[in-house]
């Protein structure tokens, strides 16, 4: 009997942007990885009941630390996808740090970039 090949692993890598329990901002999951040879990219999504959707983004995200893996370093829920992984980026141990904002809120989460 032949071995079921397994589910090939989705394009999108989805993080939610939301609020813990104590009100604090979130990025579930806290650090992501994407797939360099599979073409993949991360999707922000915002969890967060908002109510100033005509005042701006409900989040903004910045690869100001140490540089970002993706071609954009700033990306916002109106411009929600990183696009993929740039050429010269390898796979490896490198995380790299981002910043999350929402309104007077930030959380420092990370990623890291998956042959």
């Amino acid at each position: 009997m032949t071995k079921p090949e397994p589910a090939p692993e989705p394009r999108e890598v989805p993080v939610k942007i939301g609020l813990d329990e104590k009100g604090n901002l979130v990025a579930s999951p806290e650090y992501f990885f994407v797939s360099k040879s599979r073409n993949q990219e991360v999707k922000w999504a915002c969890a967060i009941a908002h109510e100033h959707s005509h005042d701006g983004p409900c989040f903004t995200v910045d690869f100001e630390k140490n540089g970002s893996p993706f071609y954009e370093a700033q990306f916002s829920s109106d411009a929600s996808y990183s696009g993929l992984v740039r050429r010269e980026v390898l796979a490896g141990p490198k995380v790299y740090e981002y910043t999350i904002r929402s309104g007077n809120k930030s959380t420092d989460p990370g990623g890291g970039v998956k042959p």
